[in-house]
This record gives C-alpha cells, structure tokens and sequence, in this order.
C-alpha cells in the first residue's frame, strides 16, 4: 500500500460512507422499532378501552402517556436521521411526561386505594419536585441556548 495522501483520503472518504450508511440503516431500523411498539401500546389501549373495566382507566392512561415517550424518543431518533444538530429537549420532555404520568398514575392508585396515603404521597411529591427541576432546567438551557445563539 503506498503512503499517498489521495489514497488515504479516498480510503477514509469510502470508510466514512459506508459508515454514515450503515447508521442510517441502524437509526431506520430504530425508528421503525419505536413505531411498531408505539402502535402495539396503542392497540393495547384501545382493547383495554373497549372491554373497559373498573381498573383500566390507569392503565390506559398509563398506555397512551407510554407512547407520548415512545413518540418523543422516535423524534429524537429522526432529528439524528436527519442530521440535526443534538439537542436536550426532547430528553426533558420525555422526563417530564415519564413524571407527569408517575403523578396521573399516583393520584389513581391513591383514588381507588390500591396505595398507601404515605407512599402515595411521597411519590407525588418526588414526581412533582422531578416535574419542577426539568422545567427549570428546560428554562435554563433555553436561555444559555438564547445567549450561545446572540454571540
């Protein structure tokens, strides 16, 4: 092999195609993942709604805010498709759904006494305190992102 500086480029620019392909095909593959379970939990919801029973509704409450994270992680996955640049908001989003939907959930174990009122308790607040710090981070990155985008 020679040490010719067009070689090593070519060699590298190949190395680099072959390699954004096969993440693209993976990130594809992903996508489609997320979609598939996304539509399952959907289906899911739907039976759980038409053979509705007494302990469903936290159930499919729980089913539809699972896909809301299933949806914003398929985002994510298609912004990195796309070529976006990386951002942290779909990851605090996702947070703050995984944590309003641990309240929604809390508040109906607590309504139909499946959980203790002090443990109950205990998780609504974690769940809440976990909603307040995400937003405040979330407030605080789109400053900085404000501040980086002005210089």
């Amino acid at each position: 092999m020679t040490d010719n500086p067009t070689t090593r480029n070519r060699i590298v620019s190949a190395l680099d195609k072959i390699l954004t392909a096969i993440d693209d095909i993976i990130l594809f593959l992903v996508a489609l993942g997320i979609i598939g379970v996304a539509i399952l939990l959907l289906s899911e919801a739907i039976t759980d709604y038409i053979n509705f029973t007494s302990h469903s509704t936290s159930h499919i409450i729980s089913d539809l805010m699972f896909v809301l994270i299933i949806m914003e992680l398929y985002r994510q996955v298609m912004r990195q498709i796309n070529r976006h640049t990386f951002s942290l908001n779909p990851f605090i989003y996702i947070g703050v759904i995984a944590s309003i939907r641990g309240i929604l959930l809390t508040q109906m174990k607590l309504g139909m006494g499946e959980t203790k009122w002090s443990g109950g308790v205990i998780q609504l607040i974690v769940h809440s305190l976990i909603v307040l710090i995400l937003i405040t981070g979330l407030y605080i990155y789109a400053k900085y992102q404000e501040k980086t985008e002005e210089q």
